[in-house]
C-alpha cells in the first residue's frame, strides 16, 4: 500500500522523498513529524504490508530496519536530524 502525505508549505528544494515505514513504528512517526515540520513532500511505503516495497527497501539498503529515507540517488536508515537536513534541506 502506498500512500502520499503532502504538506502545504512547498519550501523543499528536493523531489518527492521516499520514507520506508512499518505501522506502529515510534521512529518512523518521528520521521514523518520532521518531514512535516520541514515542508518536504514524501511518498510513504509499508514494507510490512507491501512485499514489493520491502524488497526495493531491501535493494537499496540490504537491511530490514526502519525508517528509511530515499531521496537524490541516496538512502539514509534511521538517520540523525542532521543528516537529515545535509540531504534533504
Amino acid at each position: 500500500m502506498t500512500s502520499e502525505a503532502q504538506t502545504s508549505d512547498d519550501r523543499t528544494s528536493v523531489e518527492t522523498v521516499t520514507l520506508y515505514v512499518v505501522p506502529g513504528c515510534p521512529l518512523c512517526a518521528h520521521a514523518r513529524g520532521w518531514l512535516e515540520r520541514h515542508g518536504i513532500k514524501y511518498v510513504e511505503r509499508d514494507v510490512a504490508g507491501d512485499f514489493g516495497a520491502l524488497r526495493a527497501m531491501y535493494r537499496l539498503t540490504r537491511q530490514r530496519l526502519v525508517p528509511v529515507f530515499e531521496a537524490r540517488g541516496q538512502a539514509l536508515v534511521r538517520p540523525r536530524e542532521e543528516e537529515l537536513a545535509e540531504l534533504l534541506l
